[in-house]
């Protein structure tokens, strides 16, 4: 799922964004995705902090702050794609020390200007590392974050994949086949599970450890093995 936030001070500006925006991915991709409205920056900043999100579309003055300087504080997460809208352009000084994709002067923002700037904001989004895929779910194309891929079990003939903040996911494939797909920070540490190495917080006997306090087993046999590889990863990653 592809998460995109609007912060404008002026309620109707957002809602004819969040329109234009919704129009411009229908005609542009088959991908699930949500778009998040805000009208000051205060608040815009406590949901980044709580969530993730892919592309920010900012006004670069909001409530007579200025977003870009705002951004190069607060936007620390360079996965974010800024796409910055202004009809005072003089107050976009700043803009090349922030993570910004795409500028659009308001006074011509059209579907083509829009249209542009997801195209190019969702391109570095999926490019960024390699670390984006789209899964089938159903009749569902789905857009999955292998950063945010906690781990992947296999439950009656199907693949689970947990992700960070999001509710599982149900694909059809055998895990041998969806280890083909994967980065190398996923360990097949059970013959059910595999488990991105990132997100392991500890391990003790026989099982390790996840940030969302999951518990994925490690068969006795193996634990040694494991344990060798994950410690390797951490000291040479």
């Amino acid at each position: 799922m592809i998460k995109i936030a609007i912060c404008d001070d002026s309620i109707e500006f957002n809602e004819i964004l969040s329109y234009k925006i919704k129009n411009a991915l229908s005609k542009l991709i088959d991908i699930e995705y949500t778009v998040t409205s805000f009208t000051d920056l205060d608040t815009f900043k406590e949901y980044y902090d709580n969530n993730r999100v892919d592309i920010a579309f900012l006004d670069v003055m909001v409530n007579d702050r200025n977003a870009i300087d705002w951004s190069i504080s607060n936007l620390k997460n360079s996965y974010t794609q800024s796409v910055f809208m202004t009809s005072y352009p003089q107050c976009a000084y700043n803009l090349s020390e922030t993570n910004c994709c795409y500028f659009i002067i308001k006074q011509k923002m059209n579907d083509e200007s829009i249209t542009n700037a997801l195209r190019k904001a969702l391109k570095n989004t999926t490019q960024k590392k390699n670390n984006m895929t789209i899964v089938k779910s159903g009749s569902k194309n789905i857009a999955v974050n292998f950063n945010e891929l906690i781990y992947i079990e296999t439950f009656n003939n199907n693949l689970v994949l947990h992700i960070t903040n999001e509710e599982p996911i149900t694909i059809y494939s055998t895990l041998k086949e969806y280890e083909k797909t994967l980065p190398p920070n996923f360990l097949r540490c059970h013959k059910c599970f595999m488990v991105n190495m990132n997100h392991i917080v500890s391990f003790e006997q026989y099982k390790f450890k996840v940030n969302s306090g999951d518990e994925i087993p490690i068969p006795p046999k193996k634990y040694s093995k494991m344990v060798d590889i994950y410690k390797d990863y951490i000291e040479n990653i």
